[in-house]
C-alpha cells in the first residue's frame, strides 16, 4: 500500500465532511487507506459521516486524548509506504498525493514533506514552512515582531519569511497539518511525542525526523486550503500559554544547561509582553473603550475652544468660565445618542462610527440651542470640536483594526449577495441548502463554467468584472464540475474582501473562512439563527440584567418564594456578571451558536434536573430556541418557571 491518511477530528463534522470527499478524489488511481479519529466529539461526527464514507475506518474515542495521541492511535492499522498526518479543516486537490508521493521518490533524502497551505480566503499560510523554535525566534514570535517584519531574515526567522513560497526548500520544521512522512521514519520515531496535548508535537517530529539524517522539504509544487489556519486565538494569552509549554516540553528534551534557560528567560520576556497587551486591550474593548471616547471628545471641545480664542478672537476669552462641566455635559450627551445610535454596535466599521458620532454632534447642538442665553459662549466650537471628535474617534477605530484588536464582525453575512460558481446541477443543490436555512433570497444565481445558460448571471470568464459590478460579497465554489484543483487554483487569484465558500459533490454542507483568525463559517439546512443577531444579543442580555436587579431590589419576597435561596444569590452573582444567563439550551451544543451557561432551560427545566425527552428531542428544541429567538419568549418562561431560579 502506498499511502496512510491519518485525521483527528474533534467537533468539526461538516469541514471534515468536505476533506474526506476530496481526500476520496485525490486517492483515485492510489493503493490508499484513511483512518478518521473522533476525539470524543459532542456533534455527532461519527454518526453523521460514517454512513456517507465507508472507505474510511473510524475509530471514536471516549474521551478528548490531544492531538499527538490520538494520531499515535491510528499507527497500528497504517500499512502504507507512506503516513499523512492531515487536518479535517482542510481540501487537498485531486493530484495532490500523486504529486507528493513523485517527490520523495525523486528525492531519497527527504523523510518528511510539508505543503503549501492557503486560508479560506486564499491568503498564504506562514506555518506552512518554518525553522525550529530558537530562543530569539519564539522571542520575535511570542511580541508579534514576526507579523511586523514578515519578510525579515532576522525578526521572521519562525516562519522563515524571507524565503519564497512559491519554490521548494529544505525546512526544518513541518506543520501537523499536512506532514507526510515515510512509515519507516514514523515507526522508528514511534509518531508524535504524547507529552504534547496541542502544539509542539509537529516540531518535535520534524526534529527527530533531522536527527534520523532525513530532511524535511517545504513543497509548493501543489496547494492545499487549510481554514482555520495555526489556530484560533493566535493573539489571546491562551495561546501564548500554550505554546510555552509545548515549547517547554521541547526545551527540556532537546536542550540543556545555558540554552535551555536562555531559552525560558525569553519566553517568560514574551508572555509577561503578551500579558500586558492581552490586558490593556481586554481594557480597552470591554471597560475602557466609551471611557477613551469621552476623553477624545472632552479635549476636542477643550482644544478647539483653547485653539478658537488664539487665533478667531485673538486671546479674548468667553464670558462663561465652566467649561469643564459644560464640556463634561456635551460629552456625556454626545456619547449616549452614538451609543444608542449603534456607535459601539459595529466596532469594526469605522463609518459606522463616524455616522454615529455625526448623530451625536446634532443633538449635541440641539442641547446646546436649549441652554440659557447667557450661557451661550460659540456654536462653531460647538460644531467644530465635536466634527474634530468624530473625525478623532473614526481614525482610533481603524488604528485598532489595524492593530486587530477589533475583529470583523459577522452581522451583515446574511444580508450578502451570494453567487454560485458551478454547473446548473451543482447551483441547485446550493439553492436547496439555503432554501432550507431560510436564505435563499440572497442568491443572485449561477456564474456559468459551461454552455448551460440556466440561471445564469454572466460566465467564469467575466468573474472579477461580474463581482465588481454586481456587488457580489460571497462566492460558493462548487466542486464536482470544477476540480478542487481548479478551485484552489482560482480563489488566490481573486480580491480578498470577499467571502468565499466551497461545496463538495454529494455534500449537505457549506463551508468556509475568511482568515486564518476565525473559527469557520459553515452553511447547512438548519441556517442561521436569530438569536445569532446582534439586537437580539443585546435584549438577551437587557432581560438578564433587568431580571437580576429586580430580583436583588424584591431579594426580601424571593426568599420566601423560590427554592434554595442560597443557590439564587449565586446564580443572580454569575448573571448580572455576565457569567451565566437565565434562559438557554437544554443540552450543551456544539453546531449552534454559543451562548452562556444557563440556570433555565428553554425547555422550562432547572438544567440540572431530570428531563422527560431523549437527546434528538432536545435538540429539536435547542435548535427551535436558537432559529426563533425573541427576548419576550425569556421573559415568559421566567414568568412561568419562577420557583425553579434556584435550581
Amino acid at each position: 500500500m502506498q499511502l496512510s491518511i491519518i485525521i483527528v477530528n474533534y467537533n468539526v463534522k461538516y469541514f471534515l465532511e468536505q476533506c474526506l470527499r476530496s481526500v476520496e478524489k485525490a486517492i483515485v488511481g492510489i493503493e490508499a487507506q484513511v483512518i478518521v479519529v473522533d476525539n470524543n466529539s459532542l456533534d455527532d461526527s461519527i454518526a453523521y459521516l460514517q454512513p456517507k464514507f465507508r472507505f474510511a475506518k473510524f475509530i471514536a474515542n471516549t474521551e478528548n486524548l490531544g492531538f499527538a495521541k490520538a494520531n499515535n492511535q491510528a499507527l497500528p492499522y497504517c500499512e502504507g509506504k507512506y503516513i499523512l498526518y492531515l487536518n479535517p479543516d482542510t481540501i487537498v486537490p485531486e493530484d495532490c498525493f500523486e504529486k507528493c508521493i513523485a517527490f520523495f521518490n525523486e528525492n531519497e533524502d527527504c523523510g518528511a514533506l510539508g505543503i503549501k497551505m492557503i486560508d479560506g480566503s486564499g491568503t498564504f499560510l506562514p506555518e506552512s514552512k518554518r525553522g525550529f523554535p530558537s530562543p530569539i525566534a519564539s522571542f520575535f514570535k511570542l511580541t508579534g515582531l514576526s507579523e511586523l517584519f514578515p519578510r525579515s531574515k532576522i525578526f521572521n526567522q519562525y516562519s522563515l519569511g524571507y524565503l519564497s513560497p512559491f519554490e521548494n526548500h529544505v525546512v526544518d520544521v513541518l506543520a501537523g497539518a499536512f506532514l507526510m512522512a515515510k512509515s519507516s521514519l514514523i515507526e522508528a520515531t514511534k509518531g508524535f511525542d504524547e507529552s504534547f496535548f496541542m502544539y509542539g508535537e509537529d516540531i518535535d517530529l520534524s526534529y527527530r525526523i533531522q536527527q534520523l539524517g532525513f530532511k524535511n522539504y517545504y513543497f509548493a509544487d501543489s496547494t492545499i486550503l487549510h481554514f482555520k489556519g495555526e489556530s484560533t486565538k493566535k493573539g489571546s494569552l491562551n495561546y501564548v500559554k500554550m505554546f510555552y509549554s509545548a515549547m517547554s516540553i521541547f526545551v527540556h528534551k532537546h536542550y540543556s544547561g545555558n540554552k535551555a534557560r536562555v531559552f525560558t528567560l525569553f519566553i517568560h520576556g514574551a508572555i509577561l509582553f503578551r500579558a500586558i497587551i492581552s490586558l490593556l486591550k481586554s481594557f480597552v474593548l470591554k471597560v475602557g473603550l466609551p471611557l477613551l471616547d469621552a476623553v477624545i471628545i472632552f479635549l476636542s471641545l477643550w482644544e478647539v475652544k483653547n485653539e478658537w480664542i488664539r487665533w478667531v478672537r485673538h486671546g479674548a476669552l468667553f464670558a462663561i468660565d465652566n467649561f469643564p462641566l459644560t464640556f463634561f455635559s456635551f460629552t456625556i450627551i454626545y456619547l449616549i445618542t452614538g451609543a444608542l445610535s449603534g456607535m459601539y454596535d459595529n466596532l469594526d466599521k469605522p463609518s459606522k462610527t463616524f455616522m454615529s458620532s455625526l448623530l451625536g454632534i446634532i443633538v449635541m447642538m440641539a442641547a446646546y440651542s436649549l441652554l440659557p442665553a447667557d450661557l451661550w459662549f460659540s456654536r462653531a466650537v460647538m460644531i467644530v470640536g465635536g466634527f474634530t471628535a468624530c473625525v478623532s474617534i473614526t481614525i482610533f477605530r481603524w488604528i485598532l483594526m489595524q492593530l486587530e484588536w477589533i475583529q470583523p464582525s459577522d452581522e451583515e453575512y446574511k444580508f450578502q449577495q451570494t453567487a454560485v460558481i458551478g454547473g446548473n446541477e451543482e447551483y441547485e443543490q446550493v439553492r436547496n441548502i439555503f432554501r432550507e436555512a431560510g436564505l435563499e433570497e440572497r442568491l443572485l444565481g449561477r456564474i456559468r463554467i459551461d454552455d448551460d445558460t440556466r440561471n445564469t448571471v454572466g460566465s467564469v470568464k467575466d468573474l472579477k468584472e461580474l463581482l465588481s459590478r454586481l456587488n457580489i460579497k460571497e462566492l460558493i465554489f462548487c466542486e464536482g464540475t470544477l476540480t478542487n484543483y481548479l478551485n484552489i487554483q482560482l480563489i488566490q487569484t481573486l480580491p480578498k474582501n470577499i467571502s468565499y465558500r466551497f461545496i463538495g459533490s454529494n455534500t449537505a454542507s457549506i463551508i468556509g473562512s475568511d482568515s486564518k483568525a476565525t473559527v469557520g463559517e459553515i452553511v447547512t439546512a438548519e441556517g442561521f439563527y436569530r438569536i445569532n443577531e446582534l439586537y437580539n444579543k443585546r435584549m438577551k442580555r437587557v432581560v438578564d440584567v433587568t431580571f437580576s436587579l429586580f430580583l436583588i431590589i424584591t431579594l426580601p419576597f424571593q426568599l420566601f418564594l423560590v427554592r434554595h435561596w442560597f443557590v439564587l444569590l449565586k446564580n443572580i452573582f454569575k448573571v448580572i456578571t455576565n457569567q451565566a444567563t437565565w434562559v438557554g439550551y437544554t443540552t450543551e451544543e456544539i453546531s449552534l451558536p454559543k451562548i452562556k451557561k444557563n440556570v433555565i432551560t428553554c425547555y422550562g427545566f432547572p438544567v440540572a434536573s431530570f428531563h422527560p425527552l431523549n437527546k434528538e428531542a432536545m435538540h429539536q428544541l435547542n435548535i427551535q430556541y436558537a432559529k426563533n429567538y425573541d427576548f419576550w419568549q425569556d421573559v415568559s418562561i421566567l414568568l412561568r418557571n419562577y420557583k425553579q431560579l434556584g435550581g
